[in-house]
């Protein structure tokens, strides 16, 4: 990616531009390499390349993996002094980013924020909710979430379920986390191999041997019919 990038730079005919930046800056982003995504930034924007929007949510994603709180409040004070419009990307990923960090009442202030910008929330920031209160053993609040779906048009898919699963399952609330099977049927939505596993796992922290042996036998026998069926 470097050498490409300098044989960009002594190329006359094709110089880099706001995609050739957002990308660089990804790579070394995604692969924590912080210090040499910032040197690029710098060095881009010393070149008269301009970031945008894209830029900016890559750079709070890439801080808000790696924990660098402050650096990420810089960046999102600097697109309000600019006048950046946040995108539903961008609340997402501080949304996300603040919830793993246990940082609640940040991650409920970008909520409002959200909904008082008129930025739809989608399934994405729906499971950082869950996500997030599910490590914090706020039951109550998951509820509060459900509360909001049920009173907008999102389309709730099985990675959403997951986290829901995935957060009842770490406060033990088991008839919960059962529950959640009934919710995706009457959505249209299956179980996957991650639903049953996170379920029995939870099971198994909790010692509950008997139902996780439960659950295992009839996912195994699920997969048995559905093999048997593809065959016929």
């Amino acid at each position: 990616m470097e050498s490409v990038l300098a044989e960009m730079l002594t190329n006359r005919n094709c110089e880099p531009d706001v995609w050739t930046m957002n990308s660089t800056l990804r790579a070394f982003g995604n692969s924590g390499q912080i210090e040499m995504m910032e040197k690029c930034y710098e060095k881009f924007q010393g070149a008269g390349i301009e970031p945008n929007i894209r830029t900016f949510n890559i750079l709070l994603d890439s801080y808000g993996k790696v924990g660098h709180y402050t650096k990420m409040s810089a960046v999102m004070e600097y697109m309000q002094k600019y006048h950046y419009s946040w995108t539903i990307v961008t609340y997402n990923v501080v949304i996300d980013a603040f919830g793993k960090a246990g940082k609640l009442k940040q991650m409920e202030f970008l909520f409002r924020l959200m909904q008082s910008e008129r930025v739809k929330p989608n399934c994405v920031t729906f499971c950082s909710l869950v996500r997030a209160y599910g490590e914090a053993g706020s039951a109550d609040k998951i509820g509060t979430v459900l509360r909001i779906i049920e009173n907008t048009d999102v389309t709730l898919d099985t990675v959403f379920f997951n986290c829901l699963v995935d957060a009842y399952g770490r406060m033990e609330r088991f008839a919960e986390m059962k529950e959640v099977l009934e919710m995706m049927k009457k959505k249209g939505c299956k179980p996957d191999s991650v639903t049953y596993r996170t379920m029995i796992k939870a099971y198994n922290i909790a010692g509950m041997t008997s139902q996780a042996k439960e659950l295992r036998d009839f996912v195994r026998s699920s997969e048995k019919s559905l093999r048997l069926k593809d065959q016929h």
